[in-house]
């Protein structure tokens, strides 16, 4: 439904490109914005945008459009279309509370979903995801395939269109992933409702199980990503993984492909991301770039940089604030996310926040920690932090994780405060709390933590926070 007038809008339009080129003009050349505000600046389109997410689980940003080798030429393609994000994290590395946070605009712990939705939690107000918020405000609502906002066996979606729902995903089938392309191809090129559309694409892959190694991909020629010990039983164990992002990049091919030849890509704000690191210890489920790190890819009307990368630090939770932005859609009071339309139409790069956060409570296992990361440094903090192991059930069964076990690599023993100094020491091994040097960094740190754990009423302020009555929870040990 139309709900803006366009010779208004046009009017509104000249007005303040007026107005934003006249500020430009008197701005001196080193002051730097950001996308500081919630909402950008710009009047209203003619029409409401549509909306393109297209998901997977595990990926990080061992992807080839951050220069790794893997297998993910769809995305490679996509990228060179679009402005691929290098620096943005999510705001929970483990699965439900990272979807929860995008979908919400907020933190994980805000919108209740503190843990797994198949292991028990919850949204607190599913009224506040994007599948319904978007629907109240004139938009049809459309999931194919991976949510995990949702339990699985006992709950809808609460999208207004359901493209697969109840047909079972076969992990064992590496085709399945393609089904649901398909599912959101057909959607797009079929569609005659006037409603703009806000479609969420998901693909499973690449998590566990990983199918069987494609004989292509060759253990001995495999380089283990940062972090991960260069071992024959990793490689072989990679090779299934780098199997797997193959296929979810033939998926995302297909959704790729409709979106082209229906136009959508000259009407729609699109964007390819994922909720996490990859599944191997040291990565998903922790609070360091390895673990909250993800790909963001964006393409829209107006991209001023087509191709390009952007350094901007930027939160998952900001893509809230920039479907708004895009859709028309006044930010709700929960909103806690700043629009990336100006980063997006900016002719040069801008610098994003100067401070993210990120908070794992419940994966498999109980595991209290929250973190701040600014450009230059991160401080995490456990509450867990008792001198026993961490829970081993927060890192997903692997090859990998099973030879680490035989090494006496794992289990680690988390400290109660970490910090670290991202230029320096990028992998992130060097802990610097104890260090005098770095006694005002660590400080300040502290400081800011305990404001946003204060500002977005954090239960782990109130002591050691329950799971919900009936939830699935692994013991520590």
């Amino acid at each position: 439904m139309n709900r803006h007038d366009p010779a208004t809008g046009r009017r509104r339009f000249l007005v303040q490109t007026a107005a934003a080129l006249g500020a430009f003009a008197l701005r001196p050349p080193a002051a730097a914005t950001s996308f500081a505000s919630a909402r950008s600046d710009h009047a209203p389109a003619a029409r409401p945008m549509n909306i393109i997410y297209i998901h997977c689980h595990d990926a990080g940003r061992y992807l080839s459009p951050y220069g790794h080798a893997v297998p993910t030429p769809s995305l490679a393609e996509f990228a060179r279309h679009a402005l691929t994000a290098r620096q943005a994290h999510c705001a929970a590395p483990t699965c439900s509370p990272s979807r929860a946070a995008l979908l919400t605009g907020q933190t994980a712990h805000q919108s209740g979903m503190l843990g797994l939705t198949h292991r028990g939690f919850a949204l607190k107000d599913e009224r506040q995801h994007l599948g319904v918020f978007l629907a109240d405000h004139g938009y049809e609502t459309a999931l194919a395939g991976i949510q995990h906002e949702w339990a699985f066996a006992n709950a809808t979606p609460r999208y207004t269109t359901l493209l697969d729902h109840g047909v079972p995903y076969d992990r064992e089938d590496p085709t399945s992933d393609l089904r649901i392309a398909q599912k959101a191809s057909a959607f797009l090129r079929e569609r005659t409702d006037p409603r703009p559309f806000f479609l969420a694409c998901g693909f499973y892959y690449p998590h566990r199980v990983h199918p069987k190694p494609d004989p292509r991909f060759d253990p001995d020629h495999i380089n283990p990503p940062s972090g991960l010990p260069d071992d024959p039983v990793v490689r072989a164990d990679l090779a299934g993984h780098l199997t797997a992002c193959e296929w979810m990049d033939r998926a995302f091919a297909e959704v790729w492909t409709a979106i082209r030849e229906t136009g959508r890509d000259r009407d729609s704000l699109i964007f390819f991301t994922t909720d996490h690191g990859i599944p191997y210890p040291g990565a998903k489920c922790n609070l360091n770039d390895a673990g909250t790190g993800v790909a963001l890819i964006l393409k829209a009307p107006g991209l001023a940089r087509p191709g390009a990368a952007s350094d901007a630090l930027i939160s998952q939770i900001d893509l809230y604030a920039t479907i708004c932005d895009y859709a028309g859609v006044p930010l709700p009071a929960w909103n806690q996310g700043r629009s990336l339309r100006p980063l997006l139409e900016s002719p040069t790069d801008l610098p994003g926040r100067d401070a993210l956060y990120s908070e794992v409570t419940y994966h498999g296992a109980y595991e209290p920690k929250r973190s701040v990361r600014t450009r230059r440094h991160r401080y995490v903090r456990n509450y867990l932090a008792d001198g026993g192991p961490a829970p081993l059930a927060n890192i997903d069964p692997s090859p990998s994780k099973a030879w680490m076990l035989g090494e006496k690599a794992l289990p680690h023993f988390p400290v109660s405060e970490e910090l670290y100094d991202l230029v320096a020491d990028p992998a992130e091994r060097n802990n610097l709390a104890s260090a005098p040097m770095h006694a005002a960094t660590l400080a300040e740190l502290r400081a800011r933590l305990d404001a946003w754990m204060r500002d977005t009423e954090d239960p782990l302020l109130a002591g050691a926070v329950p799971a919900p009555p009936g939830a699935r929870i692994e013991p520590r040990a």
